[in-house]
C-alpha cells in the first residue's frame, strides 16, 4: 500500500510540475504576443503624428520556453500598414529575455530573412528578382560582466551561405550605462517619455557613454563567389561596374596612393585579386574612451597611419585563417 501511495504522489508531483511548466510557457507567450501588439499600436500612433511610417508586424506562431528564457517567432512579416510586407523572416529566436532587469547574456537569431517584392519595387526587374532570391541569416549575441563592467558583443550576417560578414567588439567602463538602462527598463513607456524630456537626461546619458572605452575587436568578411555575382548583377542593371571593373579601379587607387601603409595595401590587394577572406583586428594597449575620441585627446601623438597601426595593434590579413 505504501508503495502505491509513493507512486501516486510521485506521479502527482510530476504531473503538477509539467502542468506548471506548460502554463508558465503559455503565460510567457501571451506576454510576448501582447508586446508585439502594443508595438504595432505604438507605431501606428507615431505614424498618425508623422513621426514614422506605420510599421506593422505579424506572425504565424509564437512559442516560449521559460527554462532557457527563449522565444521563437515563426514567419514574421514586417511591413507598412496598408502597403504590404517589406521583410519576411522564417524564424526569429530570442534568447535571454527577462521581464525584470537586463539579462547579462542575450542572443538573437534570424533565419531565412528575405526582402519582400514591395521593398524592391523601385529597382530594375532583373535586379529585384535576384535580390528577392537571397536568403539571409542574422545572429547577434552579447555578454556583460558586472564585476568588471565589460561588455562584449558580436554579430554575423550570412547570405545564401556564400557570404558572411561578422564583427565583435569588447567595451570597458559600461557599469554606469548598464545601471541606467536597467532603471529605464523598469519604467512604463509614459515614464520613459517623461524622463527623456527632462533637461538633465541627455547630458547625463552622454556622460555615462563618454567613460566607455573600446578595448579590442575584429571585423571579418568571407566570400564564396558572392561578391563577384553581386557586382555583375549591379552592372547588368547599369548601377556600377562589374566585379572585374571594380577590381581594376580599387587596385589602381591603392597602388597610386603612397600614403596607404603597406600593412593595409598588401592584404587588400591580395583580397581584390582573390576575394575569399579579409580580417581586420585590433587591440588597444590603452583603450581610448568615447569622450577622448570625441575631444581628440585619444589621438595625441598620432600623426601618421603607421602611428595609429602601432597604437591600436592593428592587423589586416587576407585569405588566411
Amino acid at each position: 500500500m505504501g508503495k502505491k501511495v509513493w507512486l501516486g504522489a510521485a506521479f502527482f508531483v510530476s504531473a503538477s510540475a509539467l502542468a506548471g511548466f506548460f502554463y508558465a510557457n503559455h503565460h510567457a507567450e501571451q506576454l510576448m504576443a501582447g508586446h508585439i501588439e502594443r508595438s504595432n499600436q505604438q507605431y501606428l500612433q507615431l505614424a498618425e503624428h508623422g513621426d514614422m511610417p506605420p510599421i506593422h508586424m505579424s506572425y504565424s506562431k509564437l512559442s516560449a520556453n521559460i527554462i532557457t528564457s527563449s522565444y521563437k517567432i515563426q514567419n514574421l512579416h514586417i511591413g507598412i500598414a496598408g502597403m504590404g510586407d517589406l521583410v519576411t523572416i522564417g524564424q526569429v529566436e530570442l534568447i535571454g529575455l527577462q521581464r525584470d532587469g537586463l539579462p547579462e547574456d542575450g542572443a538573437a537569431r534570424l533565419k531565412d530573412l528575405k526582402l519582400a517584392p514591395q521593398a524592391l519595387a523601385s529597382l530594375p526587374p532583373e535586379l529585384a528578382t535576384y535580390l528577392g532570391t537571397l536568403l539571409m541569416e542574422l545572429s547577434y549575441q552579447y555578454k556583460y560582466k558586472a564585476k568588471t563592467g565589460e561588455l562584449s558583443f558580436q554579430q554575423e550576417l550570412r547570405v545564401n551561405h556564400h557570404f558572411s560578414l561578422n564583427y565583435r567588439f569588447a567595451l570597458t567602463g559600461v557599469t554606469d550605462l548598464w545601471h541606467f538602462a536597467e532603471e529605464v527598463k523598469q519604467l512604463t513607456p509614459e515614464q520613459q517619455q517623461q524622463r527623456s524630456e527632462h533637461p538633465d537626461y541627455l547630458p547625463d546619458l552622454m556622460k555615462k557613454v563618454g567613460v566607455i572605452a573600446i578595448a579590442n575587436g575584429s571585423v571579418e568578411l568571407e566570400n564564396k563567389a558572392f561578391l563577384e555575382q553581386f557586382f555583375d548583377q549591379l552592372a547588368q542593371a547599369q548601377i556600377t561596374a562589374d566585379y572585374a571593373g571594380m577590381q581594376q579601379q580599387f587596385t589602381a587607387a591603392l597602388q597610386q596612393n603612397p600614403q596607404i601603409p603597406e600593412q593595409i595595401s598588401t592584404p587588400v590587394l591580395g583580397f581584390l585579386k582573390q576575394p575569399q577572406r579579409l580580417k581586420l583586428s585590433f587591440q588597444f594597449r590603452q583603450p581610448p574612451s568615447f569622450s577622448q575620441m570625441q575631444d581628440g585627446s585619444a589621438m595625441a601623438g598620432i600623426n601618421t597611419a603607421e602611428d595609429f597601426i602601432s597604437f591600436a595593434s592593428l592587423t589586416l590579413k587576407a585569405n588566411s585563417n
